[in-house]
């Protein structure tokens, strides 16, 4: 099967959006299918572990008033940007307008920087995978004043229209979760008579490392991944202080609240910036439990999924755990987003060694679920599906 893979953006380091194209790319590559990666913007870094794997890459360039890892230098430039990306949920970009000619399928993961437009199945069938909430929230998280609202405001309604015209043309939507598709519905989202799945992620177990594969007798908490607000970095922080343990607390990652944790080093907190793969998986190795505090309900969090495929349970809060996180079986879940309940959390597990035990073994366990040759057969028989579907309307 010819497969494009499209998302708007293709640098390091990469998301979890990008880090799942790429790994499912490179497991259809490897059962023989005509892989390519399409993008608006890519590095030379990317571009050659794609090549690695081989899968091409080919970029067609849009523009846009700031450079991908700039995240909106300022409010003008996020209101050109989003106006843009208005205008190509209608009008697709030129460099857009035949990336369906040739293939059998298009698998479009995030558009936002082309524009919603790409979803529409033209010459080849089109599957969307909704990693966030990008058709219906320009934040991408519906997160508000730190809250998720039932409702959104008369501007992202609107455009949350304007974006499901294109996407009802899509041939499938896929959604990694049913949280997801029901948070996307009671914010008005409708796709028909775009078909609508629920496809559970899987995911590639990280490469195990050399050393440091031992839990440690003192407790030790990781957290891995974007220094962000939404992440709940600062919620993390303010736990951390309130629950005053004799423990250790690791952060590995970057991003703009760099210099919050920059400043609480110290007390147990070590920082050590971002990491590859390998030190990755040796962090989550030498962890106690992976701590996850993000604020928004994640579709699929990643780095929930390696944690468990290398055996440490998740603290976790309720939005983040979503489906993957179990309170008392693989990992224990705070009573809500705050940080006094995830300071609770937090001591729960450092002062339980019997809840260390079940948990741990409960990870071990919920590996099984995350087979990703289980995953990619799923998703084949979403494409199978998709191209019939496609047939029938021509």
């Amino acid at each position: 099967m010819k497969i494009t893979h499209l998302h708007s953006t293709f640098v390091t380091p990469w998301g979890g959006a990008e880090a799942y194209l790429f790994s499912l790319a490179a497991a259809q590559w490897a059962r023989g299918h005509d892989v390519e990666i399409v993008t608006a913007v890519a590095d030379g870094d990317s571009i050659a572990r794609a090549a690695a794997a081989g899968i091409r890459v080919t970029v067609r360039p849009t523009w846009r008033p700031y450079a991908p890892d700039r995240h909106g230098s300022s409010a003008l430039a996020r209101a050109v940007f989003h106006g843009l990306d208005l205008v190509h949920a209608i009008v697709r970009p030129r460099a857009y307008r035949r990336v369906q000619d040739r293939r059998h399928l298009v698998h479009v993961h995030r558009f936002q920087g082309v524009g919603a437009s790409i979803l529409r199945a033209r010459s080849a069938p089109v599957v969307h995978t909704a990693h966030d909430f990008c058709l219906v929230d320009t934040t991408s998280t519906t997160l508000r004043d730190g809250a998720l609202p039932p409702r959104l405001g008369p501007a992202q309604r609107l455009r949350a229209r304007i974006v499901a015209l294109s996407a009802r043309r899509a041939t499938t939507i896929v959604f990694p979760s049913e949280r997801t598709r029901a948070r996307h519905l009671e914010l008005g989202f409708g796709a028909a008579p775009a078909l609508s799945r629920v496809v559970a992620h899987g995911w590639p177990a990280p490469p195990l490392p050399v050393t440091g594969t031992a839990s440690p007798s003192r407790p030790r908490f990781v957290f891995l991944g974007r220094l962000q607000a939404s992440k709940g970095i600062d919620l993390l922080l303010r736990a951390w202080a309130d629950a005053r343990l004799d423990a250790d607390l690791v952060i590995a990652g970057d991003g703009p609240e760099r210099a919050a944790v920059e400043a609480a080093v110290g007390d147990g907190v070590t920082y050590v910036g971002w990491v590859d793969a390998e030190t990755k998986g040796a962090l989550i190795r030498s962890a106690t439990a992976l701590v996850f505090p993000s604020l928004w309900p994640e579709t699929f969090g990643l780095v929930i999924a390696e944690s468990l495929l290398l055996g440490r349970p998740v603290v976790a809060t309720p939005a983040a755990a979503g489906e993957l996180v179990v309170d008392g079986g693989n990992g224990v879940v705070a009573a809500e987003a705050t940080p006094a309940a995830f300071a609770a959390a937090l001591r729960r597990l450092a002062t339980d060694a019997d809840l260390r035990a079940a948990v741990t073994a409960g990870a071990i366990a919920s590996a099984a679920g995350l087979d990703f040759d289980r995953h990619v057969d799923r998703i084949e028989a979403v494409y199978r599906e998709a191209r019939t579907a496609f047939a029938t309307r021509r």
